[in-house]
């Protein structure tokens, strides 16, 4: 880990609740790459350990590279390649055509049948958690699962039904279940299906500042940091209300409502499949992809892929802590 250096004054690729994401580069071939620097705090300890691990057993083209983990008199450090943008950025910045999406998810649900047959729930599935970057000898856009913050190994015992991002939760979270599995994950992964096929995420409350504030482990970080401890009542309250909207909405929502909007009947069925309410029948990543709408020749040529992004790089800002105390003056640049 020698050969990564940190600077502090390099691009801000993202920030979060719990560190900030920076570019890095390799000492010795200039190559650059993401880098997660950690607040020091030891309720996130066991996060970085939990994400690193799992990163590490769930290697795939399409889950973000882990290259290191590492400590030294800077702080605490994730190394990971660097990616060109989110999902976010490109679809709040146009409207993807119908094989550009098609491109996009099956990559998705690829990343998403390959951790959940390793027993692995990401959890907070949702565009700025969606990595791409160009193949520009290829023309093709690489789509990568990102920020394992919150991920989680499937076993038997009650789970906290608070987890990840309020707009994309599926109904089971929101209506306080504590016995889930991956079924929850690929509603995640239909709501994004229905933003780019929409234009919009069929389940957004509009009148909130953003989907991402409504994220619980941030919230549930700050409680414990006791950030802001006299207005949490306020956003406990926010989020209860944001709730019951989304859970109106969805009481309301049928796919073939949206027909008119989608011109695939094929795209229509798997949306319908994905958004399943019950999540014993919803559908698995896996047999989302031997769905029709995956059915025609594979081809992930990205028809928009040598238009440039809209920003550099907007890796995950949910980031862990160095759980080592240190007790030096850091230095402007760090290396590993």
């Amino acid at each position: 880990m020698a050969d990564y250096v940190w600077a502090s004054d390099a691009r801000l690729l993202g920030a979060g609740a719990d560190g900030e994401v920076r570019v890095g580069f390799h000492r010795k071939t200039g190559d650059k790459v993401a880098m997660k620097k950690m607040y020091e705090h030891e309720y996130l300890y066991d996060t970085i350990i939990n994400e690193s691990e799992i990163l590490e057993e769930v290697a795939h083209d399409n889950v973000v590279n882990l290259l290191g983990l590492t400590c030294n008199n800077q702080g605490t450090f994730m190394v990971m390649e660097l990616m060109d943008g989110s999902l976010r950025d490109v679809v709040s910045s146009r409207k993807l055509g119908e094989h550009d999406i098609k491109a996009v998810m099956r990559q998705i649900l690829e990343g998403l049948a390959w951790i959940h047959a390793h027993r692995i729930v990401h959890q907070d599935i949702k565009t700025s958690n969606v990595l791409v970057k160009r193949d520009g000898e290829k023309n093709k856009l690489v789509v990568k699962l990102a920020d394992f913050t919150t991920a989680r190994r499937l076993q038997t015992r009650p789970w906290s039904n608070e987890v990840g991002t309020l707009t994309f939760n599926a109904p089971e979270l929101l209506k306080g279940a504590t016995s889930f599995g991956t079924a929850i994950d690929v509603w995640g992964a239909g709501c994004i299906f229905a933003e780019m096929l929409l234009g919009s995420n069929p389940f957004d409350v509009p009148d909130e500042e953003d989907g991402d504030s409504l994220n619980y482990f941030v919230a549930d970080f700050a409680k414990k940091l006791d950030i802001d401890g006299c207005g949490m009542g306020y956003q406990d309250r926010r989020r209860e209300r944001a709730r019951e909207r989304i859970l109106e909405k969805m009481a309301w929502w049928k796919a073939e409502d949206v027909r008119s909007g989608i011109k695939d009947p094929n795209a229509v069925e798997l949306l319908k499949r994905m958004l399943a309410i019950d999540p014993a029948r919803r559908i698995s990543a896996q047999n989302a992809l031997k769905m029709p709408y995956f059915q025609e020749k594979a081809d992930d040529t990205f028809v928009e892929a040598r238009r440039v992004l809209p920003t550099m790089a907007t890796a995950s800002a949910n980031l862990r802590p160095a759980w080592l105390k240190i007790n030096n003056a850091a230095p402007s640049i760090a290396t590993m």
